[in-house]
């Protein structure tokens, strides 16, 4: 979606997540040549959206900004498929068409929309792309609630291109690298090379599983998403043969150290929490220096990271 004229902007773009009946918000503007800078983030009820953006609308004149929503996951589908042998202007139309028989909604009354997936140039395969799609049905009460608020979104995004942006931040040049971000609703693992989205994964788990519960239980997680995260990294490593992964970053969490251990004795390459400092300028917002807060503002952060 094209962004609009604003009068007299505020600098950066203000990125929404709704979470169930709460929404995080964070506002960051890129400049030339320095760290990108947090101006704020914020936290709202979002059991009634229309009320909600009004309000954020009094509270962070979000009239005067550039809006982007990250899209529920239930109001979306990523899959991946083999490019067509077209013109890349035609891959849109043509996922349409592939899509057909692999989400639950009518793909005529569809939003459609692909990412390119870079491959080996010395490789004679396929060309992959992973394609979003989303139902106008599913849209529509976040668009219309944000045009009735006055607080217009510029564009919409996903959860993982919001953690793309996070990863593209401190990757190593010339390889591949792994972001596992542990939420309160989801958890999610992105690998990315040159800021591009290779792959996404969505893991049957929380950070509440990861930390609560009993030794055993803990432990019982521990050994699942470990399990899951070492099949991934197994397979993009055969796919992905000529970049190589770096290392596997997971996003901190309260309570994460242990999980981390029991990762890092799994894993072929390293594991590293990840650290933004030097990469993204804080300074504005001194909570986010304690890492489990940081950690929960990380979708919206990255959705802001936005740079057009």
């Amino acid at each position: 979606m094209l962004a609009l004229p604003r009068r007299n902007p505020l600098p950066g773009w203000v990125a929404c997540v709704p979470q169930g009946t709460r929404a995080l918000l964070a506002c960051v503007e890129r400049g030339d040549g320095r760290p990108p800078r947090v101006h704020w983030v914020d936290g709202c009820d979002w059991s009634d959206i229309g009320g909600a953006l009004r309000s954020l609308r009094r509270r962070r004149s979000l009239q005067r900004h550039r809006n982007i929503a990250v899209l529920p996951r239930a109001a979306y589908r990523l899959v991946p498929l083999d490019a067509p042998e077209l013109p890349r202007e035609e891959w849109r139309q043509a996922a349409r068409w592939q899509l057909k028989d692999l989400v639950d909604f009518p793909v005529e009354a569809a939003s459609i929309d692909v990412l390119e997936v870079p491959g080996d140039p010395a490789r004679r395969r396929t060309p992959q792309m992973l394609a979003i799609a989303a139902a106008h049905e599913a849209l529509r009460p976040l668009v219309q609630a944000g045009h009735v608020a006055g607080a217009p979104w510029q564009a919409l995004d996903i959860a993982e291109t919001a953690l793309r942006n996070i990863s593209a931040l401190v990757e190593t040049e010339g390889r591949a690298q792994a972001l596992l971000h542990v939420g309160e609703h989801e958890t999610l693992l992105v690998i990315t090379a040159a800021g591009e989205l290779l792959l996404a994964r969505q893991l049957d788990t929380t950070l509440a599983r990861l930390t609560a519960g009993s030794a055993t239980e803990r432990e019982e997680a521990f050994d699942h998403v470990g399990l899951e995260l070492q099949r991934t990294l197994d397979g993009f490593d055969r796919l992905f043969s000529h970049l190589g992964l770096a290392r596997l970053l997971v996003a901190p969490g309260a309570g994460l150290d242990d999980f981390c251990a029991h990762v890092r004795e799994l894993s072929f390459v390293p594991v590293q929490p990840l650290d933004l400092s030097g990469t993204l300028d804080l300074s504005a917002v001194p909570e986010l220096d304690d890492p489990a807060t940081l950690a929960h503002h990380l979708g919206a952060i990255g959705a802001a990271l936005r740079s057009d």
